[in-house]
């Protein structure tokens, strides 16, 4: 009896979080302009649980000894955890302890510097801010420790040191909440070597759940026309890959010791090909599905079953997520046996599906051959492996030295802004004029298009933080309270960092302001959030006049080039899908993944070049609609491989494929027209292969016949 109440539990959790998921995709699919990214599965309460309990420990802390200056440990120990790298043990902290020698030895230079006059103090923030967005060549690891002590520094600069004992006190509060945050990850907060690949797996499957709720909904829509299903194959696929590409990573990085010792690695391993299995499945559904409803056998049949599919994918991701070690054996045991009937219940679902939308689709989970495998890895000693980074550091140095290096160029766009920001709010005396070095620090990035969306998510994120600031504040009056409050605040702003940048910057706003607030009580918390609003704004104001005005970086990489590479990509994988119809090869596998990320890379680099342009086209509009039709070729190449009715396409189509694939790569590299091939014959052609004919016949038509339009606008080649 029990055990029957337990399930109905389990089982009303599972729905209340599929609603939630789905409420989820509708605030994403709807959410303002201004937030630009939004990736709900990628929260990570563990990381923000740790941060809020390092925080509101210091905070706590001061309170008891009635000392504000434990804000900075506070802060201290929010930057520590911010610069987490993720990853190993050893990565986690060498990263975060790097960061916290350097915040403090920069910053307290800095303060010092301020103490001894403006003019010291402008030459401390141009150098550290310089150096801060230059450790970006050394990689994402780097970047970030980086530009967290750089912060550090223009924050420091407003608390100017003038007695050895005060500043040596103050230092030493500050190093304490550092190294309180490193010992509490390390110790009692160490992440699993597992998790951080756990996670990656359910963000895949939620980005799979999410391709099916979309078809689902479209199906729906008898309205639904090439340009939705456009957008849902640009946006849904897109994510779909991106987010199995840092699967891949993640699991490349579990440790070598993990890696032979550990049936759970082979496990994710296999979760992983499922992943790849599914999503190739869920492409030549999708492809099916826009064929229309008048194609179709039982549109809404079909949608109600990728419904019930994509609910059956969200609790395989929790399941995948869930850590067998850490339970008993019978519980373990039950977690397997859950994936196992989860399987059984998508084959059903896949069954259903096929019979619903009249095509021969099958679905295949768990093969014998391993597909996915990482690369081989050689661990070392810390010391070698000091000596190795030391090395590769010195290389990629000399590399960079460069007045053509695009990292150095960033660099000195960051630290000539941030220096004419920190210039203008001491020049006025504007109060907490850091908040505008900050903003510009934070905002600044190496080119145009990455700048803008950065701007307008901070500016928006500030003035919603700045209003639940002032909110609090008024609220809120003791330092015991303040205490308390920021713990929340410190949770949802580390959790949700990786989800937008917009809803970061909403949470950390009132979390700096009220930090403040305890380290100067009785100021008006109006003021502060006032006073953040306007230096956000003006942060923002300078960051954009640089990326404009200081050496603009724009888009470097010509699009005709990134173009001819998706559509070869696409090409080659409906050639290895003729020639493989109905089949399990691997090689075909590998070409299906290159076709998915040169789309993926083609898409974003035209993505950008529009945010550049601030404008639209008609190069912009055949652009789009390549793109859109190399979607669809990968996603009728995929219809081939998973079709039940095995059957091997003619010479003469592959042929001719392959001759079109060469006069537009020819056309979109060199400008040349190559030999001109006649329409294919269509008859005696199968379905599958009169819709690759005419996809590939019309996008020939729009590259090869009508390449005048691309040769302006969005085409041409934007160089540094």
């Amino acid at each position: 009896m029990f055990g029957h109440f337990q399930r109905k539990a389990k089982h009303a959790a599972n729905r209340r979080l599929n609603t939630l998921h789905a409420l989820a995709d509708t605030v994403s699919r709807h959410r303002p302009v201004w937030m630009v990214s939004f990736a709900v599965d990628e929260t990570n309460l563990s990381e923000g649980l740790r941060a809020a309990c390092a925080s509101t420990a210091m905070l706590l802390l001061g309170n008891l000894l009635h000392n504000p200056l434990f804000a900075w440990a506070a802060i201290g120990a929010f930057w520590t955890c911010l610069a987490d790298a993720a990853g190993t043990n050893r990565m986690r902290f060498a990263s975060m302890l790097s960061f916290a020698l350097l915040s403090t030895l920069c910053g307290g230079i800095t303060a010092f510097a301020s103490g001894a006059g403006t003019l010291a103090a402008t030459a401390a923030i141009l150098l550290f801010a310089t150096a801060g967005a230059f450790a970006r060549v050394w990689g994402a690891a780097a970047s970030q420790v980086g530009i967290l002590a750089a912060t550090a520094c223009v924050v420091m600069v407003d608390k100017p040191m003038h007695s050895v004992r005060d500043s040596l006190l103050f230092l030493a509060i500050y190093l304490s909440g550092c190294l309180f945050a490193v010992a509490l990850s390390l110790t009692v907060w160490r992440i699993h070597p597992f998790g951080p690949s756990r996670m990656a797996l359910r963000a895949v499957y939620g980005r799979l759940a999410d391709i099916a709720l979309d078809s689902a909904r479209l199906l729906r829509r008898d309205s639904a026309d090439f340009g939705l299903w456009a957008r849902h194959a640009a946006t849904y696929r897109g994510q779909a890959r991106a987010a199995l590409e840092t699967a891949r990573k993640v699991l490349a990085k579990v440790p070598n010791s993990r890696v032979d010792k550990r049936e759970s690695y082979e496990n994710l391993l296999l979760a992983l090909a499922d992943t790849e299995r599914l999503f190739a499945y869920l492409i030549a559904v999708t492809d099916a599905c826009e064929r229309g409803h008048h194609n179709l056998r039982e549109p809404q049949r079909a949608a109600r079953v990728l419904s019930a599919l994509a609910e059956v994918l969200l609790r395989t991701g929790r399941a995948v997520s869930e850590d067998p070690g850490a339970r008993r054996a019978a519980q373990a045991g039950e977690s397997r046996a859950t994936l196992a009937a989860l399987q059984r219940r998508l084959h059903k679902l896949a069954g259903a599906l096929e019979l619903a939308l009249g095509e021969p689709l099958s679905l295949k989970l768990r093969a014998d051959s391993l597909e996915v495998e990482p690369p081989q890895r050689r661990e070392t000693g810390w010391f070698q492996a000091a000596v190795d980074n030391v090395g590769r550091a010195w290389m990629t140095l000399k590399a960079n030295a460069s007045l053509q290096s695009i990292g150095l160029r960033h660099a000195a766009r960051v630290g000539v802004a941030v220096t004419a920001g920190f210039m203008i709010v001491r020049t006025l005396h504007v109060p907490f004029g850091y908040w505008a070095t900050m903003a510009t620090l934070l905002i600044l990035q190496p080119s145009i298009a990455g700048t803008w969306p950065r701007s307008i998510e901070r500016a928006a994120g500030s003035i919603a933080g700045g209003l639940l600031a002032a909110a609090i504040g008024l609220a809120i009056h003791s330092p015991l309270g303040i205490s308390l409050i920021v713990f929340p605040l410190v949770c949802a702003t580390m959790a949700l960092r990786t989800v937008s940048y917009s809803l970061f910057v909403l949470f950390l706003t009132p979390t700096f302001v009220l930090v403040a607030d305890f380290a100067a009580p009785g100021a008006s918390e109006w003021g502060y959030a006032l006073t953040r609003l306007g230096n956000n704004v003006l942060g923002c104001s300078i960051a954009l006049l640089a990326t404009f005005l200081l050496w603009p970086s724009r888009e470097p990489v010509d699009f005709r080039i990134r173009l001819a590479d998706a559509v070869a990509a696409n090409l080659d994988y409906l050639l290895g899908a003729l020639r493989h119809a109905g089949g399990a090869d691997t090689e075909v596998e590998r070409l299906r993944r290159a076709a998915g990320l040169a789309s993926n890379n083609a898409e974003e680099a035209f993505n950008r070049l529009r945010l550049e342009k601030l404008e639209s086209s008609l190069a912009d509009r055949a652009a789009i609609t390549a793109l859109a039709l190399l979607r669809r070729v990968a996603g009728t190449a995929t219809r081939m491989r998973l079709a039940a009715n095995k059957t091997q396409a003619d010479a003469a189509l592959i042929e001719w494929l392959a001759e079109v694939s060469k006069e537009i790569d020819a056309q979109l590299r060199s400008g040349r027209q190559g030999a001109q091939q006649e329409a294919f014959p269509r008859q005696h052609l199968s379905l599958v292969e009169a819709d690759a004919v005419n996809q590939v016949a019309h996008l020939r038509r729009l590259l090869v016949e009508k390449t005048g339009s691309l040769e302006e606008g969005v085409a041409k080649p934007v160089l540094s």
